[in-house]
């Protein structure tokens, strides 16, 4: 595993700065991660997760997406 993904991991452990229907949000050293809650199509995911970021007043609008599975976790990371 390289150092990303330990940075990513270790902030999952850290409290929460929300939760959405499809989502739990945390704040990491290099970006905004959105953890996938449950098991569905990732198209699911992809198409709500900008609506979800704004009902936490997030604009990731800008941001670099990046989609991982991080030990069976399954997330995007937003980063400039």
């Amino acid at each position: 595993m390289d150092s990303t993904c330990d940075l990513i991991i270790d902030s999952l452990k850290e409290e929460p700065i929300g939760e959405t229907f499809h989502f739990i949000w945390f704040i990491t050293d290099i970006g905004i991660v959105a953890l996938f809650k449950r098991e569905e199509k990732f198209e699911i995911y992809n198409s709500n997760v900008e609506i979800e970021a704004n009902k936490l007043a997030l604009d990731i609008t800008k941001e670099e997406k990046e989609y991982l599975k991080i030990k069976e976790r399954k997330l995007f990371l937003f980063y400039s």
